[in-house]
Order: C-alpha cells, then structure tokens, then sequence
C-alpha cells in the first residue's frame, strides 16, 4: 500500500514554514548607530484607530517586552530616515483614498538617552468630503435587482471611501455572477467637488444576459503508470453542476472544494467558456488524480497518555465513487496499561491514575459518502470498539458501536453536523462517585450500573471558525455549540438519560507586531428528568469536567469543582464509647491526608479565559510567551448538601510555546491560591471482604452494624447522606501551588 509523500511533505512544509510568515513582516535588522524606536504615538486622529494607522507605516517600534521590561535581548526596531519620511505620504495617501482630502501629517522625534527615540506622528484630518449621491445604473430588468444593492458597505452622506466604494462595486458584481449573470461588469466614475467637499458616484452595471449552465466536459490527467481510477460520472455528481441551472459563481467555488476534499485529487481547475452576448456558459473541469490508497503511522508521548501509537489505512476509491474507507487504530497507555504496562516511571502523572492500569485502545472503519443524492450533505457511517478514560474519572469500554453522521453543507461557513450514536459498553468509575452522585452505595447496585448497557445519543453541532491562521491566530473569533440527548427514544438503556447543552466562543485582537489579545467563554449544563429521577442517571461520562491545560490552568486535568476523597485509615467508635446501640466509623480526627481524590465533574460548567501572546525576547521567531488568567467552575445543581454550590475561581499563570512540525508545543505554569474543597470521604473496602464503601467524614452520624449471612458477617452502613466535612490539608508555600503542565495546540 502506497503511502502519499506530496500531501505529507505539503502539510510537514505548512508547519515548518509557520514561523518564517508569521516573521515577513518585521523590519530589516538594527545596525550600529541606529536609533531604537521605544515609542511610537499618534495624535489628531478619530475617524481611524492608531491600530490602523500603524498598520499603514513602515515604521515600527521595539517589541513590548522589551519596551516594557527592558530586556536587553528582546526585539529591537529602528529607525529609517527614508521610510520614516515616507510614511508621512502614506498617511497623507491612506487619508485622501479614504475621503479626508485636506488631511495634513507632521512628525516629530525626540531623543530617549544616547540610543533611543520616540516617534510622533501629528495628524490634522479636516473635514471629510462627503457623498452626496451614490446611483447604481443598469439593473434595469435585472431579477431581484433590490437585493442586488441591499446593505451595500458605502452609502450617500458618508465620507467619500473610495475603498469603500471599490468594496461596493465588487459586491454587486459578485451577487450578479452569483445568480445568472457570468460576465457581469461593474464601472466606477465619479466627480469631486473640492472646494464645496462633496463627491458624486455612479455604479454603472453591465448585467449581459442571463446565462445557464451548457456542456459540462471533464478532463481527467491520472498518475504516472496508471490509468483514470475516479469515471467521469462521479466526477459530475461530486462536483454538483448540472447542465440547465442558472449559472452561479458560488457553485463552481463549491464544486471545486468538494473535489478538493476527496483528497483524491491533487489539482482541480474549473473554468467557463462563454461567448459575448451567449446565455449558455460550458464549464470545463480539469483535474490530476492523485494516490488512491495511503498508509499512516505515528507514535507520540503525552503526560496522560503516556506513550500513544497510531495506525491508518485509507481507501480514497473505495468501489469506485471516490467513497472514503479508513482503518483506524489507536493505542494509549503504552508505559502503564497492561499488559505493556513495564514502565511505568515514564509517565508518573498517568500512574497515579487507577483508570491507566489498562491499555486504552480504539478499533473503528469509517466509510464516508462525498455526496447523498445530489443534496449538499456529506454522510458518513463508523463502527468501532475501543476502550477510552478520563483521568482519575471514568473508564469507557465499548464492546461494539456505531456512528452515523451527517454533514449538511448548506452554510460553507458555518457547517452543521448531525450524528446519532449507539454502542453496547459499560462504564467503570470509583465506586465512592456513584454513591456520592447518583446515591447507589450499595455494591449490587453499583456493580449493576457498570454492566454492559445499550447508550443510543443524538446529538447535533453548528460551529463557525473565522479567525485568520489555525496555528496562531491574530484576529476574528470562533465559536461552537452542541446539543446531546439521550433517552429510550434514542434506544438507550431504561436507566439511563440526559440532555446536554455545551458552548464555546473564542475572540481575537492583533495589536501589531504579533502581540495578541485572546478571550474565550465556555459554558454547559445538563437539563432535563434525569437530574432528579432517581430511577434514571446520567453516564459518567457526559457530566462535565473542568481543570487542566486547556481549561482552567491553575488546577490539574478535571479537578476543578468538587471532589470525593478516600481515606488510608478511619478510627471506630464503639458503642461502650459513644453511648450508642451501633457503631460509627470517621476519619481519624487529626487526619488531613488522603489516599487519593476523585474528580467527580459536575451538571453545570462556566469557564472563562484570557490571554495576551507576545513574541519571545530571544527565538521570537519560534517561542511565544502568554500571559493568562481562567475563571471558571464545575458545580451540581440540586445537590448543594453535598457538594459546593457555584463559586468563581481565577488562576493566572504564564506559558511558553514552541513551534513544531505538529504545532504549538506549551508548557504551562499555574497558579492555584485555592485549598482543596471540602468534601466527603470514604473508606474502600476490599473486594474479598465484602467491597463495603463506609463514610467516615468527620461529625457522621451514619450508624454501623454486623449483619450475619451465607457469606460470613459482614458491616452495613445506614442509609444516608455522608457530609462534606471532610478539609484537606494543602501546603501554602508559592511552590506548592503552582500547577505544571504540557500540551500540544493553543488553549483556545
């Protein structure tokens, strides 16, 4: 089976190459007896930010760590006579283009110390000269001409844009090619009236006639020794353009994406051969096959995951209709899962883990559809096994399921995916979480919500990504939602079902010279019955979960909210002692310790984060440095007499990232002013003696007695609440709370 070195070599080059566009547009270095430029300010100006404005110029200054801290090895910017001269005419330029004819730039500098200087750019805008009419001619007969012009960027009465009014004239060429109209023209003139300050604009259009898709021909050029593998026919239904419809601009942009996405493609050309003053318009697809078949492997380390290896094998032809077939497996836990469990040193996070004894691992084939009936969505169906953790909180083992999703293509920017899932698994958590959250305490019971269950989950997600660079963004937003249900509707078993709400937004700011201002808002909750049905529980696996590297930094992964503790030992108070008929177990009185905690999520999330990117002072081309703070929560609603109600918690910290050939590689250093929550503990005990799990909070009044049976006497803890009166003890020292850790990827 062939591997794919062009596509590889295409996407290993991407990375590599991040770092040198992300530095094109910096300055040529400083030279002995330049100027340092420390300061760099505009005045006069309103009708344009000083962001905008710096953006225009050639001249920039030193970078802010370096400004601000004064570190002798960050990044220095200096002065340049001439351009600095010449961005005086940019200005000058910049203002009259945007309609402020009579805008005038003075400069000036001033000496900071023996090497450095500060530069000011003194701007007199002057009145604008306006628009007093802007008239579009020649839709005359035009369909839905309205449309055409509706929301235009420019409008009659405001400063004579003449960016602006570019933007216009582009904007109803582009609506008339995109419904019928292929060789529209939009024309520009104008008249200004300098002394008076206003302007006059005619849009004149050329509409031409309105066409309809003709001939559409396709020419296949196939990879070197071999012969065309993809037939036409499949060619036309992935593209979607049929001879008859109105020709749309917008839909030969899609067909060409579509073909793209195949990935069986390596270079996909569409063009439009018209005749003036022809209604028909014959389109030409030329495309170059690529690799049919692709061979992946990969092997990696994480701090969770401990060593991790990866296979792949795709089928990009699969039954000749450029169907997608891939083989996927995954393997975690190499190191401390048994049975390849002989080093366990090399991941002392994922050890202190009881979910990470075994061998994570995933099996699944997926079959995509690139087209269902001509309609703009993209099926596919995967059916997989695998077994899955979440540190220190479940353990996910599916014996057999199965996804069909849905990807509706309606909205290019904003896609929507539909998906229902089933599988046949059982999830294993602490036993002291199902007793604490869901109220089962009792081993039968606890041991029967772990058998292998049907869990059938509906679920859709809208999202949106209009930021600029997917490595390191500098500007625009992102966001997503996500709706999930679970019920006997969706074939999940009787005891289980919830309704899940998540959403993310992400927004970006540059402030020049790769300094960037980030801040994210995620927010959840768990609604419906099964929150207070106690016949019905939701999976541990769907509550939420908060804390770690890309949520709330200054806690470890998943424990940020409340917890349950399990105690190494608990003092026994008989009855002789205590003047009761039963006797009561607690933690020992002095006891601050614990053997472990258990993380136990919570029904509602809310986290909050902000940051500012700076480059490094020193490899400024490769490391970034962030300053962050989190907010954020993980709570249960309903069941404030165990755990904590809602209450904010903020941790800033600092990272340092790194550019890969597998992206932003951070180490992240929190810092956690807070104590551990109180809560309940329990006593595990052992499976062989009965598998009890006795509250011993201290002040619990839940009573103790033997009871005789087949089996031999074993202890019985009344029903109850066990109260959170449990306090850990934390040391306060600035070492002890501050929180490692390492990822791949920005936060957000």
């Amino acid at each position: 089976m062939a591997c794919r070195p062009v596509r590889r070599a295409c996407l290993l080059t991407s990375f590599l190459l991040a770092p040198v566009s992300l530095a094109g547009a910096q300055i040529a270095p400083c030279v002995p007896g330049d100027l340092e430029v420390r300061s760099l300010q505009f005045s006069g100006n309103s009708a344009f930010s000083d962001g905008e404005l710096a953006q225009t110029i050639a001249t920039t200054p030193s970078g802010w760590a370096r400004r601000a801290l004064r570190l002798p090895f960050a990044m220095r910017r200096c002065l340049n006579p001439s351009e600095f001269t010449n961005d005086r005419i940019r200005l000058v330029v910049f203002y009259r283009n945007r309609g402020y004819s009579r805008a005038t730039v003075d400069t000036a500098t001033a000496r900071l110390g023996s090497s450095g200087v500060a530069v000011r750019f003194m701007i007199d805008e002057g009145p604008p000269t306006r628009l007093a009419s802007l008239a579009v001619v020649g839709l005359e007969g035009i369909r839905d001409s309205a449309r055409m012009v509706r929301n235009l960027p420019v409008r009659a009465g405001d400063p004579f844009d003449r960016v602006k009014i570019e933007a216009a004239r582009d904007t109803i060429a582009r609506r008339l090619r995109n419904n019928g109209y292929a060789a529209a023209v939009v024309r520009n003139t104008f008249a200004e009236d300098r002394d008076a300050l206003v302007a006059y604009d005619t849009l004149h259009v050329s509409a031409g006639p309105f066409t309809r898709i003709g001939r559409v021909s396709v020419v296949v050029t196939p990879r070197t020794g071999k012969r065309q593998q993809i037939p036409d026919r499949v060619v036309r239904r992935l593209a979607g353009v049929d001879s008859g419809a109105v020709y749309r601009e917008r839909d030969l942009l899609n067909a060409q994406r579509a073909l793209y996405q195949t990935e069986a493609y390596r270079q996909v050309a569409i063009s439009v051969d018209t005749v003036p003053g022809d209604s028909i318009a014959d389109v030409r697809i030329t495309i170059a096959e690529d690799a049919m078949r692709a061979a992946r492997v990969g092997l990696g380390y994480g701090t969770l995951d401990c060593v991790r290896a990866t296979g792949e094998l795709t089928n990009y032809n699969f039954l000749r209709g450029a169907r997608r077939l891939e083989l996927n497996a995954r393997v975690s836990k190499i190191g401390v899962g048994a049975p390849l469990d002989g080093a366990r040193d090399l991941c002392p996070q994922a050890k202190s883990d009881p979910y990470s004894s075994r061998l994570n691992y995933y099996v699944g084939a997926t079959l995509r559809q690139p087209s269902f009936f001509g309609l703009r969505t993209v099926p596919t169906v995967t059916v997989y096994s695998g077994r899955t953790s979440e540190y220190k909180a479940y353990l996910r083992t599916t014996a057999i399921g199965g996804i069909l999703g849905i990807d509706w293509r309606r909205f290019q920017r904003t896609p929507v995916s539909f998906a229902y899932q089933i599988d046949y698994g059982r999830t294993e958590a602490q036993p002291a979480l199902f007793c604490a959250v869901f109220n089962r305490c009792d081993l039968e019971d606890r041991d029967r919500l772990q058998q292998l269950q049907p869990l059938g989950v509906a679920s859709v997600v809208v999202s949106r990504n209009a930021a600029n660079n997917a490595i390191y963004p500098t500007r625009g937003y992102t966001w997503r939602a996500e709706a999930r249900h679970a019920s006997r509707l969706t074939l999940a078993d009787k005891s289980l079902g919830f309704n899940k709400l998540l959403g993310d937004a992400a927004r970006y700011w540059g402030l020049g010279g790769r300094n960037v201002i980030a801040l994210r808002l995620r927010a959840g909750g768990l609604l419906g019955p099964s929150l207070g049905d106690s016949t019905r529980f939701v999976p541990p696996e769907e509550r939420l979960f908060a804390g770690g590297p890309t949520t709330v930094r200054g806690f470890p992964q998943n424990e940020l909210g409340s917890a349950i503790y399990i105690a190494t030992q608990f003092d026994t108070l008989y009855p002789g002692v205590t003047g009761r008929s039963d006797t009561l177990f607690r933690v020992t009185e002095l006891e601050r310790g614990f053997r472990r905690a258990v993380p136990v999520g919570g029904n509602s999330l809310l986290v909050g984060n902000v940051e500012l990117r700076v480059p490094s002072p020193f490899f400024a081309d490769v490391l970034q440095l962030t300053l962050f703070t989190d907010v954020g929560d993980v709570w249960n609603r309903g069941t404030d007499d165990v755990f904590q109600n809602f209450r904010l918690k903020a941790t800033p910290g600092i990272q340092i990232g790194a550019l890969s050939p597998v992206g932003l590689v951070r180490l992240v250093i929190g810092y956690n002013p807070y104590d551990r929550p109180a809560g309940p503990i329990y006593y595990e005990v052992p499976s062989a003696l009965g598998g009890a799990l006795p509250c011993v909070s201290p002040g619990n009044e839940l009573k103790v007695h033997a009871v005789d049976g087949l089996s031999g006497t074993t202890l019985t803890q009344e029903e109850g609440r066990c109260p959170r009166s449990f306090a850990p003890a934390r040391d306060s020292s600035v070492p002890a709370r501050l929180t490692f850790s390492f990822a791949i990827g920005q936060a957000f």
